[in-house]
């Protein structure tokens, strides 16, 4: 099995071509690589190069930033565990989240790493969000949602930018560590716990997709390329329909002498939405509850976040 790669260049003339691949990737494996999505390259590096910038700085300056319960800020080496039942230490990466940008602004005081460059910011927090959408109206197209039910503007509806949950991460994998870290692992294995995630790469690959139980694939850097992934409230919403796909990091030889960067980009519903089963003829329609009550998309990314850190 390898992750295929689906081009988004005609999705405005052929939106029901692409649907189908988007259908088969989500059914299958979970993950996918989006080409000619619309973000230009020079923007996408841009981002990279104010990580780098922000990253460099003493940590005393960085944990001026330190993330809290809203899930905004900077998080330090080892503070995440993704996969606390095998991983003998945290995750050897550095991260910054950004929440979203509310009336223009951003959710809290920014580094001035960032705030020196916060319209760029918020614009690359604007794409990110908008190929979002164009993604999750592939994937309504894929389920054929009945147009008095949302039709293809069913996810969209209820992924406003407004009232999100939506994070836009910078991270690093420093260089070296692995003969200290005394794991091959750099970020557990996991699942991510939104609707979407959209992956930048850059230079330096590292991440690998569980394709079965017990063989992980490498995700290999294809240029221009975004992977997307389902993440695991769109795997509870469609009833397991799509696949939330555990997926990791792993020390390569470059890492010995190569810092390792990454953006994602998680998408999540709108925290008041119900996660009761997608009005699609192909997703179960037996409501998945506790008790009888069906999670908001808060209630259930609340859950998982008090589960890693």
């Amino acid at each position: 099995m390898s992750i295929p790669i689906i081009d988004f260049a005609h999705f405005d003339t052929d939106p029901n071509k692409i649907a189908k691949e988007v259908m088969d990737a989500c059914q299958s494996i979970g993950f996918f690589y989006a080409i000619h999505h619309g973000i230009p390259n020079e923007t996408i590096d841009r981002a990279f190069d104010l990580s780098k910038e922000f990253f460099d700085q003493p940590l005393e300056e960085k944990t001026k930033y330190s993330i809290g319960y809203e899930n905004h800020g900077y998080t330090g080496l080892f503070r995440e565990t993704l996969d606390p039942q095998t991983q003998k230490k945290g995750d050897h990466k550095e991260g910054f989240n950004f929440r979203s940008f509310e009336n223009g602004k951003p959710f809290a005081p920014l580094p001035k790493v960032f705030s020196a460059n916060e319209e760029f910011i918020k614009d690359f927090y604007t794409t990110c969000h908008s190929t979002a959408l164009m993604i999750l109206k592939a994937f309504a197209i894929a389920l054929e949602i009945p147009k008095e039910k949302g039709g293809s503007e069913f996810f969209g509806n209820c992924h406003k930018s407004n009232d999100s949950k939506q994070v836009l991460r910078f991270l690093k994998y420093p260089a070296g560590g692995e003969s200290e870290y005394k794991d091959p692992v750099r970020a557990g294995a996991h699942s991510d716990y939104g609707s979407i995630t959209l992956l930048f790469q850059k230079d330096i690959a590292g991440l690998e997709v569980q394709a079965s139980r017990d063989h992980w694939i490498s995700a290999p850097l294809i240029p221009n390329a975004i992977i997307v992934n389902v993440g695991d409230a769109m795997e509870f919403w469609t009833g397991g329909l799509f696949k939330s796909t555990k997926h990791r990091v792993v020390f390569l030889p470059e890492h010995n002498h190569l810092d390792r960067y990454s953006i994602p980009f998680f998408v999540h519903p709108n925290s008041n939405v119900p996660l009761s089963p997608v009005p699609s003829k192909y997703v179960n329609q037996k409501v998945k509850s506790e008790n009888g009550h069906i999670y908001t998309a808060d209630e259930f990314l609340r859950s998982r976040l008090d589960a890693t850190y």
